[in-house]
């Protein structure tokens, strides 16, 4: 950790995260606040990484899981000051560091950044909208194709100011679960 900030530098974020095993322990962990017992954690990613159920995995792949998160993986995000490891009770909670390298962790079904969905679905409209006018289509033949033209790009308009909007407020520190 860098002594004047006390976080985490994105170069060592990356480090920790340049390891799939180490990222999936974390995601596991960030569903977990009040923390994981290493076997439990073990199993849960002997099952991801071999796309199984966690009741489905063996003795042998849950072991194999096991013994590189208590000899390797555990122990660099501790000294790391991500985790915090009972060895007594097996308990492994994320310290109040966590969050400088789950920042980098959210799945893309996870974070609010769905703006190219928004878009994607207002270009198939609104190029459906506009085929139909063309072809003088029921229900769209009283259109003209500048009338809907201009509307397109009117939401088109809408939907880029709310974007930029919704990212200054990110930007501030003020998430849409605040609202």
């Amino acid at each position: 950790m860098s002594e004047e900030t006390d976080m985490l530098s994105p170069d060592q974020a990356f480090d920790i995260l340049s390891n799939q095993r180490r990222r999936y322990a974390l995601h596991y962990l960030s569903d977990h606040p009040e923390g994981e017992k290493l076997q439990e954690l073990a199993r849960q990613l002997a099952a991801w990484e071999n796309e199984i159920d966690a009741e489905e995995v063996s003795k042998k792949q849950q072991k194999r899981v096991y013994v590189s998160l208590y000899q390797t993986h555990i122990p660099k995000l501790e000294a790391e000051g991500v985790v915090d490891y009972d060895s007594e009770s097996g308990l492994i909670t994320l310290t109040r560091h966590a969050d400088d390298v789950t920042t980098y962790l959210q799945d893309d079904e996870d974070r609010s950044d769905q703006w190219h969905r928004y878009y994607l679905a207002l270009v198939v409209a609104g190029t459906v909208v506009f085929t139909a006018t063309v072809l003088e289509l029921p229900v769209f033949a009283a259109l003209t194709p500048t009338i809907v033209g201009l509307t397109i790009l009117f939401a088109f308009g809408v939907l880029t100011v709310q974007y930029f909007l919704v990212r200054r407020r990110e930007s501030q520190g003020v998430t849409s679960s605040e609202h």
